[in-house]
């Protein structure tokens, strides 16, 4: 299970990278991640908070606000460790208008405006996965986060 360590309710931050992440990175990012996770706390209380990366290029931050709830302040704090990855791998983490998917287990990214043009060139289908990196729950990252494009908010900008 995804996040088996945050049990409660709780919420997630997903960042998509424009690219995949090399073992490297990965490990730089991780690494980072480990001791964010063990010091993030708000208000000065510790909060349960566990990190994963998914598929070589989705980031995410997990919370169990059952334990302890993170507060503005917390949430700044981690937007800035995303900034610095972010920065220092010159990677794109903050573009919500890159939609991605997974097509025969290769995460493809289609911008926005482009998922048409996506959709009629084969590139996605109506079964590829989409991850609504819209969910912000533990709950939905769980449930309704990888779900076929054709049951998904963004097959409604196509156009058959």
């Amino acid at each position: 299970m995804m996040f088996d360590s945050l049990t409660g309710n709780g919420r997630v931050w997903i960042f998509a990278s424009n690219r995949k992440l090399t073992a490297n990175e990965k490990e730089q990012i991780n690494a980072k991640f480990d001791v964010f996770c063990k010091d993030w706390s708000a208000h000065g209380s510790q909060l349960k908070a566990s990190f994963q990366i998914f598929y070589n290029q989705i980031l995410v931050l997990g919370a169990d606000e059952d334990f302890e709830p993170a507060s503005g302040c917390s949430i700044d704090r981690s937007t800035a460790i995303f900034q610095e990855i972010n920065q220092v791998l010159q990677i794109d983490l903050f573009n919500r208008l890159n939609l991605v998917f997974k097509e025969n287990d290769e995460i493809v990214m289609v911008r926005m405006a482009d998922i048409q043009s996506a959709y009629d060139s084969h590139k996605i289908s109506d079964s590829s996965t989409f991850f609504d990196n819209s969910v912000n729950s533990l709950h939905d990252i769980r449930t309704r986060w990888e779900v076929p494009f054709s049951e998904s908010w963004a097959f409604a900008k196509i156009k058959k």
